[in-house]
Parts: C-alpha cells; structure tokens; sequence
C-alpha cells in the first residue's frame, strides 16, 4: 500500500485550520491565524504514529493529548475545557461529514473538506447563535385576569418543561407577589434534584406573549429564583407554538 505523505500532511493540514477556525468563530476567541496554523502543525505531529508500531491505547492517548495542545496553544488556557469541548463537537461535525460523503477517496476528501466543510460548519455557527439569542430574548407578556391586566417581562428557560398532566397545559412560572382573583387553581407535580413537591398554578382568562394568546398555567413561584428585570419564566414548549 502506497502513502503519499505530502497528500496526508496537506488533508490533516486543511482539516485542523477548518476545525480551529471554526471553534474560533463559534465562541469568537479572534484567535491569530499564526495561532492556529501553529495548532495545524501541533495537530500533524500525530503522522509521526504512521512508522511506530503502537496499540490502539497509546495511540489515542498521543492523540488525545495532541489534542489539549492543540486548543491550549491555538486559545491560550483561558476557558480551556469550553474551548476543548467544542474543539471535539467540530471535530465530530467535520468528521462525520466527511466520512459520510466520501468515504477513504483522498483526492475527494480535499475538494468535500475545502468546499461543502465551511458551509456545514458555517450554517452551524449561523443556529448556534440565533439559538442563543433567541434563549436570551426578553418577551413581552400580558396577562388578563378578570378585569386586572398585568404586563411583564418573560424569558424563555430550556430547563423549564413542566406540563400540567390534567390540562396538558405548559406551565410559566411568575412571581408570586402577583395577585389573581381567578379561582381556577390546578397543583401540578414536579421534581428538582430528586425531591418532589406540588405548585400551585392558576388558569386565567388570556396569557399573551409577543402578540401571540398561549394556553398556559401561570405557577406562583419564590421572586428570588427570577434575575433581575425579569417577571415570568416561560416553557420551552412556547418555543414552537
């Protein structure tokens, strides 16, 4: 079997600046492209293991620990293990991409890697950050109780997915300095690090977010769990409605 050193130190070349310049953008560390191409060629100290005869444990040893020099030098130790993680998320986006179009064809790895790569990780950078600015939104919420209406301000909380069992309801928590006249009340079970315990919640007429009337179930809850400027912690189930 014939190895063309020069076309493997060029792919692993290529596939470490996509990598580094992606986790770079993602987390936007503005890292100098001195910086990552001196990562590249950290990352191509691993072909060395092509003429050594080692097992499959030292192996990924060497390569996960070119793998932390890598991300230190390229990023510097400054939130070193968020920048290792996505280090590994790219990689696998990269990877599994790449394996999945083109299999072991060297000559099309280059053109699938140097093309179809950047837009894949590009289009990811895009929903990852819509994602956070969409978790990070504030909403305007109305909330009409009889003859009360009471505007507040919401977010959207991804750890926020309890449900009525009853009414199928998502449930927003609010602060329970908050006075309703409704008498509707539902105790709706949840359970937060093991223990389990009952909220009470209270339907009223119309609850409107951004314009847009939900079906919810309004849990009173201790203020000090909301940050500061913030009224209701919405579900994420609002998040598709």
């Amino acid at each position: 079997m014939k190895v063309y050193i020069d076309l493997i130190f060029m792919i692993n070349v290529l596939y470490d600046f996509l990598i580094l310049t992606s986790v770079s953008m993602l987390l936007k560390r503005n890292a100098s492209f001195k910086r990552i191409i001196f990562g590249c060629l950290i990352g191509c100290s691993t072909m060395a293991t092509l003429f050594l005869s080692l097992n499959k444990g030292v192996l990924l040893l060497l390569k996960f620990i070119t793998s932390l020099s890598m991300v230190i030098v390229t990023f510097g130790p400054k939130r070193f293990y968020e920048n290792l993680f996505y280090f590994y998320i790219v990689t696998i986006i990269i990877g599994g991409f790449q394996y999945l179009m083109t299999g072991d064809e060297y000559q099309v790895n280059i053109i699938i890697m140097g093309i179809l790569s950047p837009i894949i990780i590009g289009l990811y950078i895009k929903s990852q950050r819509a994602y956070k600015l969409e978790i990070t939104k504030e909403y305007h919420v109305v909330i009409v109780d009889g003859d009360d209406a009471y505007t507040c301000t919401g977010y959207m909380d991804t750890g926020n997915t309890l449900k009525d069992p009853l009414t199928g309801y998502p449930v927003i928590l609010i602060k329970d300095t908050y006075t309703f006249t409704s008498k509707k009340v539902f105790y709706v079970p949840y359970q937060v690090l093991g223990n389990a315990s009952i909220l009470s919640c209270i339907l009223v007429d119309k609850v409107i977010v951004d314009s847009k009337e939900v079906k919810v179930l309004l849990g009173l809850a201790d203020k000090k769990l909301f940050k500061p400027g913030i009224d209701c912690i919405l579900n994420e189930y609002l998040r598709s409605v």
